[in-house]
């Protein structure tokens, strides 16, 4: 079974439902800005497979590449397009972390190779968030910097956690990631879906501009997950324009919605 990409631009796509649990359907938007003046190392896929059954669930990834050379793009875009055309492809005995899992330390295992064998480019990582959205019930694999929350109600909740180096001169310093080692350590985590829950991934150009405050007023005051995703990334960008470094900016926000 082969995936197909979707537009990211508002998508709508419904779920089928465990049994005796509502029906659930998603409304999906993305958008992404390079930092002035460079390529944009950011790089983000949704995915679905082609007969619409939707058994192994909606596949979401976002990914921010690294690397002192520019060519950070490369390892993003790897990882994010293997991810979503091999998911399908698993074998249906796995479980989906199992699956996330296999695939992701494939990606490791050859950006290490080349690292390894291109010691010039002065080694070219990604940190990387993949969200699954199946039936009722959402999984999630991370590492890295890239950051997924959840808003239910009231209650704004970072699911993921940063592989940074504590030190204040270093919380931007990879400890994990995606071509980094040889050995990849994945998180990951799962739990229920419900009706009105929005899922936002954000890379650090938002994360870290805008703050969570922000990113909550942003996501309760825009009711179409495109708008949201845009005006996140946007304003991000205005904001680091005027005083903070040069991190390109993406978001996906994922709004749940009854199908009833």
């Amino acid at each position: 079974m082969s995936p197909t990409t979707l537009d990211p631009a508002a998508l709508v796509i419904p779920l089928p439902a465990d049994p005796g649990k509502a029906r659930l359907a998603l409304r999906v938007g993305c958008w992404t800005r390079a930092a002035q003046g460079k390529q944009n190392e950011d790089f983000y896929g949704v995915a679905r497979p082609e007969d619409g059954t939707q058994t192994k669930g909606v596949v979401l990834a976002l990914a921010d590449g690294i690397s002192a050379s520019g060519l950070g793009r490369v390892a993003a875009e790897a990882t994010v397009r293997s991810l979503l055309s091999d998911f399908y492809c698993t074998p249906a005995a796995w479980s989906t972390g199992h699956a996330l899992e296999k695939l992701l330390c494939a990606t490791n295992d050859w950006l290490a190779a080349q690292n390894t064998r291109r010691p010039e480019v002065d080694g070219i990582v990604a940190a990387v968030s993949a969200l699954v959205l199946r039936n009722n019930r959402y999984f999630l694999a991370h590492v890295g910097d890239t950051r997924v929350y959840r808003l239910r109600g009231p209650v704004f909740k970072q699911l993921t956690m940063d592989h940074t180096w504590p030190r204040q001169d270093m919380r931007h310093v990879l400890k994990r990631a995606i071509g980094l080692d040889t050995h990849l350590v994945v998180d990951f985590a799962d739990g229920e879906l419900k009706a009105g829950d929005i899922f936002l991934m954000v890379s650090d150009g938002v994360w870290d501009v805008l703050g969570e405050r922000r990113m909550k007023a942003v996501l309760e005051s825009e009711p179409d997950s495109h708008a949201a995703a845009r005006a996140l990334v946007d304003t991000a960008h205005t904001h680091q324009a005027a005083y903070m470094g040069r991190n390109d900016a993406s978001a996906i926000v994922v709004q749940v919605l009854s199908a009833e």
